[in-house]
């Protein structure tokens, strides 16, 4: 005899509403003006461009740490479901680095793209770049 499978039923709680709605809320207040516009988008894009991964810091000096705006761009961006989501892949220890995409289960087989880069620097704008051009499309802002 087949075993039927049980769905769960599509609720608010299942789905996360309450979570989703305030995640929505909150690009919408304080992303989505800055991101709008064109110039700001810029400036962001540059920040990011110039210190990916965040600056060191030095002795007796305060760590510079990135902007309002993009800590909180960097947080949604990396929010992403893991299906399909794009990482880093050494490919050449310390020479190297290449896009892959995350198959989304534990187990699965990441996809290596065609696109390299000489730093990991590179490679984590070039990360930034296609969740940041996601979310714009997402939101429909023009990029």
């Amino acid at each position: 005899m087949a075993t039927r499978r049980h769905s769960r039923p599509q609720t608010a709680l299942a789905a996360d509403y309450a979570f989703t709605a305030v995640d929505d809320y909150d690009v919408r207040t304080y992303m989505l003006p800055q991101l709008r516009d064109a110039e700001s988008r810029a400036r962001i894009i540059a920040e990011h461009r110039a210190n990916p991964r965040g600056a060191g810091s030095q002795p007796g000096a305060k760590p510079p740490n990135h902007s309002d705006i993009l800590k909180r761009l960097i947080d949604k961006l990396r929010m992403t479901p893991q299906a399909g989501k794009h990482t880093i892949v050494e490919t050449k220890p310390w020479e190297e680095y290449a896009i892959g995409i995350l198959p989304g289960q534990r187990g699965g087989v990441v996809k290596i793209t065609r696109e390299r880069y000489p730093t990991r620097e590179d490679a984590e704008h070039a990360i930034f770049l296609k969740r940041l051009n996601a979310l714009l499309d997402h939101y429909g802002i023009e990029h």
